[in-house]
């Protein structure tokens, strides 16, 4: 009889069991729900973390210039000059803001071309310092620079040839020409030109030099930034100047 009175104590009513198995399903819903929810936080977590470490290695408009020492790169801070993605120009590629031919350019530098040159220097670039005013017909010279461009969000990197327009077809051969005390007395800003300049930190080796009149008549080509490639007015731009036989390392390493 003591027997079945405790029997019977541990058996539990229809009800109680429901009771019992709800309490579980709700507990196992709560817990996978803040698993899911743990899951997006982490995510997003993530992503910040991710954007904050870009920003963190790229410069920005309050830090212009950046050096890579090691991979022999320099990056730059520019923006977007929108006039000259929906209009041609004859020359100006890359153009400091304060810069007397800022307005022509396709990119706006914030970061000074003098310290553009000296950071290349920094580098282990090579100079050409073959050209002057009167050297109408010559090309650039000095060592080629593999030049890439990236911004916010893109997620990758992509060259001149994807950014940058040129009618006549050549393409790009950006060659670190050197000039530095031409730039200093001349003031154009200029951080790369896209054909050969005499005044440019860089510029095209794919094109000679010209003057100003033969420029204006008969130019080597016309250029300007691809609308439907490059962020809107006034957005970043990173550029990345590396020198080609230390790209060429890097590939064989």
């Amino acid at each position: 009889m003591g027997q079945e009175k405790r029997s019977n104590s541990k058996k539990l009513s229809r009800g109680d069991f429901l009771k019992t198995i709800g309490a579980g399903i709700c507990a196992a819903g709560l817990y996978s729900f803040n698993g899911i929810q743990a899951l997006g936080e982490t995510s997003e977590k993530n992503k910040a973390k991710a954007a904050k470490s870009e920003s963190q290695n790229f410069p920005t408009k309050g830090n212009t210039l950046m050096i890579d020492e090691k991979n022999k790169r320099v990056f730059i801070y520019t923006e977007v000059h929108e006039m000259n993605v929906h209009q041609s120009n004859v020359h100006w590629g890359v153009v400091f803001k304060d810069g007397k031919f800022q307005d022509r350019a396709i990119l706006r530098a914030y970061a000074n071309q003098l310290d553009f040159h000296d950071a290349l220097n920094k580098i282990g670039a090579k100079p050409g310092n073959n050209l002057t005013k009167d050297t109408v017909g010559k090309y650039v010279e000095g060592d080629t620079l593999d030049v890439k461009a990236t911004w916010p969000g893109l997620g990758k990197e992509v060259s001149f040839n994807e950014i940058f327009v040129d009618e006549a077809g050549k393409g790009f051969n950006i060659k670190f020409g050197g000039n530095r005390k031409a730039s200093e007395e001349q003031k154009t800003g200029c951080i790369t030109c896209l054909e050969s300049c005499w005044i440019s930190i860089s510029s095209n080796s794919n094109y000679p030099q010209t003057n100003s009149i033969k420029r204006f008549i008969n130019p080597n080509s016309r250029f300007k930034g691809r609308a439907d490639i490059l962020p809107g007015d006034g957005k970043p731009v990173i550029l990345i100047y590396k020198v080609a036989s230390a790209f060429v390392e890097m590939i064989k390493g």
